[in-house]
């Protein structure tokens, strides 16, 4: 039902595209479905993964980078909370630069997956756009929960550390409220930029 959604509404947007530029309603109509393809083909191809273009040697240069970067900045972020006890006495300071780093090194390694190129046409038939299309979307939708998951848990250790250092387990669950609002209008703008983007 998802991919016949998907396909129909792809399908209306191209002859829409077609009206737009001057097409009447009979050679729009023929012009999409003479480029839908081998729907069979695209069938078949969804219980498999789709082939992704190979990193150009410049591309995984810059994605090992990145992932260097981000293990370097998770394995010195579990010191730094001793290193400001020990030294500073302000084990809270610590705990927060450490939050801190680790959302860094998350959005390292979501940037370096997000520069990939994508699923690589064969032709320009609306099967290889779709399939495109769904590369794109899986790989917004991989970013998205890796970001959630290190937002979740940075949310977590916030409250928890608020509601130690003053006590207000009362309201400090607001906290939780603040976070789902500031996730919806982070999904919101990612929303708006793929759209605005595509």
């Amino acid at each position: 039902m998802e991919l016949k959604e998907e396909l129909l509404a792809n399908l209306i947007e191209k002859y829409n595209d077609h009206l737009m530029n001057g097409k009447t309603e009979e050679e729009a109509y023929t012009t999409v479905i003479s480029g839908i393809g081998d729907i069979s083909e695209l069938i078949e191809n969804m219980r498999e993964p789709y082939p992704l273009a190979p990193y150009s040697p410049k591309e995984r240069n810059k994605h090992a980078l990145f992932v260097s970067l981000a293990v370097a900045i998770y394995i010195m972020s579990i010191f730094i909370v001793p290193i400001f006890t020990v030294n500073f006495s302000s084990p809270m300071t610590g705990i927060f630069i450490m939050l801190c780093c680790i959302a860094i090194a998350t959005g390292l390694l979501i940037y370096s997956n997000m520069m990939r190129q994508s699923y690589i046409k064969s032709d320009d038939s609306l099967v290889e756009d779709f399939k495109a299309y769904r590369v794109k979307t899986d790989k917004r939708k991989a970013a998205y929960n890796s970001f959630k998951s290190a937002f979740w848990s940075i949310v977590v250790a916030i409250y928890l550390l608020i509601s130690f250092l003053f006590g207000i387990w009362a309201y400090s669950w607001i906290i939780y409220i603040i976070a789902g609002a500031v996730e919806e209008i982070v999904k919101g703008i990612i929303q708006l930029g793929s759209e605005e983007y595509e």
